[in-house]
Order: C-alpha cells, then structure tokens, then sequence
C-alpha cells in the first residue's frame, strides 16, 4: 500500500524523502517529485520525464500513461519497481490525487509496479478523510506525524550536529544547560528552527571569540537576528548599586 508522511512546517519531511531516495537500493528506480503540479496530465507527464521517458509535446494523457505503464513494466520484469516519493503533497489537485490511485493499481502478474510515499504537511489528512478519497485512503497501509522535537531531544539533536558538523576532534562549542532551555522555549522544538537559531548562535560566538554558547547570546539572537516574534525567557535585570556601594 501507500506510505504517508505529515509534520508541521520545518519538521523535517523533506529532508526525510531525501534521505529515503540515497538509501533506497538497485531493486528501485526513485522518483523524487517537490512541488507537483496540478493537472492529471501535468502530474504524468512529470513523472514520465523523471523516468527518463522521451515524451513527445503534443502527447496526450492516455498515451503518457501507456509509455510509462510500458515502461514500470519492463522494470518489473528486471525485478524492480518505481518508487514514486511526492513531497507538499497537499498541494495536490483533486485530479492529481486521483491519477495516483489509478497508478497504485497497476500490476503485472500479481506485483505492484510503483510504490507511492506522500509526505506533506497536516492538511494532507485533512483532505484524505473527504469522503470522496475514502478509495484512496484504503490503501495507505503506514501513516506517521512527524512531531516537534522533546526537550530531551533538543538536548541530544544539539551536539550530534556539532559533532556531524565538526571538521576534527578538536571542535569544543558547548551548548549550555541554559542555552538549550532557551532554544527549546524558542522554537518548539522545531528542526529548521533550531538550525537557524544554533547557527546564528555560533555566529556571536565566533565574533566574541569564546566556545560557551550560553541563555544570554541565545536571548540576543532571539531578538536582534530573527523575524520569528517568538518568546523567548525573560532578560535578568540586575538592580542599580546604591551610592554607599559605589
């Protein structure tokens, strides 16, 4: 059956379809599609041209889908299948979604000839549970939601990506206690945000010359490098000295 893939904006699910397109092996000829049309035909014709189809300009839609079932066909026949991978897939037309059931369907003796995955964010289930796709949403057999990280997770996410990041052993940028609270309250636990705002981070960190990245600098490019609005903990204000203790 189909695979679906939902998360929020940022979560990560583009860069999950990437990953499964490096990791999928021989047995698969991978079609990544971002940003898919809105036709039927468009749809077909996109998928053709990634198959590496020589499709002919005035070819109409039943001739597009001819050339590529020919095609998956003779791919079946070598032992292997389209992986067809639709990344904003609530941005699909109505007929789109339908010309993916329709190739779901397709089969040569007894073997699904394209595995479909459809990442998009959470109104894509929204749309799944119309009546009208209730054929389709039969056979999405393993759905998931890719959920805000959990502070533990921001704890860990931070330092594996230094360490990924880390052109030698010898890179010692600490993510403070705080800083990693701070960066949690401001982002939600969001990936691309937490990207942003680490980079940013270091950034200042690299001005300063120091390898601490402490609440104060992650408060600092909270509000003077990004555009978010969001909150962010509370600056500490220390009371003005009296005269006596001057």
């Amino acid at each position: 059956g189909m695979v679906l893939v939902t998360g929020e904006v940022g979560a990560g699910k583009t860069f999950v379809g990437n990953v499964l397109c490096s990791r999928l092996g021989a047995g698969c000829h991978t079609v990544l599609m971002r940003n898919p049309p809105q036709s039927g035909k468009q749809l077909m014709r996109a998928i053709a041209t990634r198959l590496g189809i020589k499709v002919s300009a005035n070819a109409d839609k039943l001739a597009l889908i001819e050339q590529i079932e020919q095609y998956l066909m003779r791919l079946n026949g070598r032992g292997r299948l389209m992986a067809l991978i639709v990344d904003e897939a609530q941005d699909l037309s109505a007929a789109s979604l339908e010309e993916l059931r329709l190739l779901w369907n397709w089969e040569h003796d007894g073997q699904r000839l394209a595995q479909i995955l459809l990442i998009g964010q959470p109104e894509l289930r929204d749309i799944l549970q119309e009546p009208r796709w209730e054929p389709l949403r039969q056979r999405i057999v393993l759905s998931y939601h890719l959920g805000n990280l959990s502070p533990a997770d921001v704890s860990a996410y931070i330092p594996h990506r230094l360490k990924v990041a880390s052109a030698d052993d010898g890179f010692n940028v600490v993510f403070t206690d705080g800083a990693v609270s701070a960066i949690y309250a401001a982002t939600d636990g969001i990936p691309r945000m937490i990207n942003v705002l680490c980079d940013n981070a270091l950034l200042v960190g690299y001005a300063r010359g120091i390898h601490h990245i402490n609440q104060d600098i992650i408060n600092q490019v909270v509000r003077d490098m990004t555009c978010w609005g969001l909150r962010t903990s509370p600056p500490q204000f220390k009371a003005a000295p009296h005269a006596s203790q001057e």
